[in-house]
């Protein structure tokens, strides 16, 4: 998709200062049809694919928008966003993250927006320190379409000598323009070995 930049008089100085959001903007896709300025304000009415128009205003450095439809009417939908679901399951069934066990955490993480996500990665951060359980910590999800669903799998190993304790992690998706999605916390447990 082509993009059209039409300025008002007296935005050369704005143009200058926000390329850098500009350049985001066409970077995904977006066709800007105006952008005047009002004072320090900003302001821009922007089309995302057929008859959506996403449109925002606010102080110079930032572009808050909002999609709304062709109706006019807030549509509620963010233009970078996923949903996602989690399950942590371990070998045994029990619960219980056990000596030598490995479980797993699986996302799954669907582009709920209205642009294709790029370079979108999932991260899972202790709250606490775990003793004695390895995990990995960050996942390269990649590209992901609008309405598509990509899935990350987490693998958490407990040591032989692993002890009973709650565990909990901060599940966080973004992507290199920041977060796409509410942080969620969940938590497993680890149980000691019976009997030594």
């Amino acid at each position: 998709m082509k993009s059209r930049l039409r300025l008002s008089q007296g935005s050369r100085i704005l143009r200058a200062d926000h390329k850098n959001l500009f350049d985001q903007l066409r970077m995904a896709g977006v066709t800007m049809k105006t952008v005047g300025m009002i004072g320090c304000l900003i302001l821009a009415s922007l089309e995302i694919g057929l008859g959506q128009v996403v449109s925002g205003r606010s102080g110079v450095g930032s572009l808050s928008v909002t999609a709304v439809d062709s109706s006019a009417l807030n549509s509620g939908i963010k233009a970078r966003a996923v949903a996602y679901e989690f399950e942590f399951t371990e070998p045994s069934g029990d619960n219980f993250l056990e000596s030598r066990e490995t479980g797993r955490l699986r996302l799954m993480i669907t582009n709920s927006g209205k642009v294709s996500l790029r370079n979108v990665v999932a991260r899972i951060i202790p709250l606490a320190r775990p003793a004695d359980v390895t995990f990995n910590d960050s996942i390269d999800v990649g590209e992901i379409p609008v309405g598509a669903t990509r899935y990350a799998i987490f693998h958490f190993t407990a040591a032989e000598n692993v002890r009973s304790q709650i565990l909990t992690f901060q599940i966080d998706i973004h992507d290199p323009q920041g977060t796409i999605a509410d942080s969620r916390l969940f938590t497993f447990l680890t149980r000691a070995r019976r009997g030594g």
